[in-house]
């Protein structure tokens, strides 16, 4: 089935539960009476269990605790409820949101799943966002936990293909399955809808897919690019060799440098070179309110990083993996857990942890160590020669009046970042657009970068 390869391992594992359970295709001291199915929303629990519950002819009785209560019937009503379940059909009961069925609701679930023995056809299956919710009774009684994490590449290819059921052409498809990174079920459905629709801009959920980054697309920066090739691509590339040969790839890698200068996008471009999840944690996404959720936050993206082929970038990492005799309370405990994290990674691991800071002074030592961010690279300020090759990359495909002078002169005039070269050619795009030319001249320059000294005069 199209749609259980779009949920890799993890959706064969329920298939072959359900199948081996339902229809009795595994021996008895094989089958798996009960199992969780964990996974934030949106990433497709729900779809998941109900194509193969359909695809194998089985019932699937759904029991929400909040319409329960709601309904007036409290706990005799969910034993109604279970009391109702067929025992000589193949049938799949769905305790949905487990972390709610707590205190005497979870007990009824829990002697549910141990009187389910004599269910032979009974598959229990419970679905959380939040495992580590689960009381303690219910996660007991689970044979199995099959966590459900962002697909890859080749997943959400699947995924896609098996959505649009040939309504839109394999080179789209391939071209969304590339650049949708981190993108779960929902998202990667709501995006391929505004491909299929018409008239997208009826459609209601509009969201944008981020460029591929390519090498081709970083200017100035040749020799930063051979050495993340050697460091990050090559290890994921080549890994039977590496290993053959006996070389220990680094586990980690630090860019640094000041802001501007094309930390993010060497990520990136590294992410595309080697077709892996390219995961950008976002530091106000790691803090969470209550006690210990910060870090396992972190240890969840490590997780997902670890399925499958990726670079997990973390932006800006002394804004909380900083020194740790400035950090506060949950800055330490998070540095330790980094640190955790980092030196359980599997040698087998398809995943690189690459880091980017504007601040190297304030990094925690402990965290440069070899086995963590042991490669240590420094992205400076683009010179006079690399400024005239990003600028000759960001105006490729745009038309500039008697181009080399125009670009020899920019390069010399404009000591500005990578990032502040683009951000100038726009401005110069904007200029063009306002004087109705589709070309570019010296003008539209001296404008972009009269306003661009401006702006940078008020900060």
């Amino acid at each position: 089935m199209r749609l259980v390869e779009g949920f890799g391992d993890e959706g064969r594992r329920l298939y072959q539960a359900i199948d081996g359970r339902t229809r009795g295709t595994l021996p008895t001291r094989l089958q798996l009476r009960s199992l969780m199915v964990s996974g934030r929303s949106g990433i497709g629990k729900s779809l998941l269990l109900n194509t193969i519950a359909q695809h194998l002819q089985c019932i699937v009785i759904r029991i929400h605790l909040g319409r329960t209560i709601a309904a007036g019937n409290q706990h005799h009503g969910l034993k109604q409820q279970l009391s109702r379940v067929p025992t000589d059909k193949p049938t799949i009961v769905c305790f949905v949101d487990a972390e709610l069925f707590r205190g005497l609701y979870g007990n009824i679930v829990a002697k549910f799943c141990r009187d389910i023995e004599d269910f032979p056809q009974c598959l229990v299956v419970m679905t959380t966002r939040n495992p580590h919710k689960v009381v303690p009774a219910l996660r007991h009684q689970c044979d199995d936990h099959i966590r459900l994490l962002p697909p890859g590449r080749f997943e959400r290819l699947q995924l896609a293909r098996w959505y649009v059921c040939g309504k839109l052409a394999e080179s789209t498809l391939e071209d969304i399955a590339d650049r949708a990174h981190g993108k779960i079920a929902a998202e990667l459905f709501a995006i391929l809808n505004t491909h299929i629709s018409s008239r997208p801009y009826l459609s209601k959920a509009k969201p944008a897919l981020p460029a591929v980054v390519r090498w081709e697309d970083i200017g100035g920066l040749d020799e930063i690019i051979d050495e993340l090739k050697e460091s990050i691509v090559w290890p994921l590339q080549y890994r039977e060799q590496f290993k053959r040969l006996g070389i220990r790839a680094p586990r980690g890698v630090l860019l640094h440098g000041p802001p501007g200068t094309g930390k993010t996008m060497l990520a990136k471009a590294a992410a595309t070179e080697v077709a892996a999840n390219f995961i950008s944690v976002a530091i106000p996404d790691l803090i969470k309110g209550e006690v210990g959720e910060s870090e396992k936050s972190l240890a969840a993206v490590f997780e997902t990083a670890k399925r499958s082929p990726s670079i997990l970038f973390l932006d800006e990492i002394e804004a909380i993996f900083g020194s740790r005799e400035h950090a506060g309370e949950t800055g330490k405990k998070l540095i330790s857990q980094l640190f955790l994290e980092m030196d359980s990674i599997p040698e087998d691991a398809h995943m690189v942890v690459l880091a980017a800071t504007n601040e190297y002074r304030l990094i925690d030592p402990s965290i440069l160590r070899p086995g963590r961010l042991d490669k240590i690279m420094h992205i400076p300020r683009p010179n006079e020669q690399s400024r005239l090759d990003i600028l000759r990359r960001s105006t490729r495909h745009l038309t500039l009046e008697d181009r080399d002078k125009l670009l020899i002169w920019l390069a010399t005039e404009a000591e500005l970042s990578g990032a502040e070269i683009k951000s100038l050619v726009r401005s110069a795009c904007y200029s063009a657009i306002q004087r109705e030319s589709k070309t570019l001249t010296k003008q539209d320059f001296e404008v972009a970068l009269r306003s661009f000294t401006s702006a940078t005069a008020d900060i």
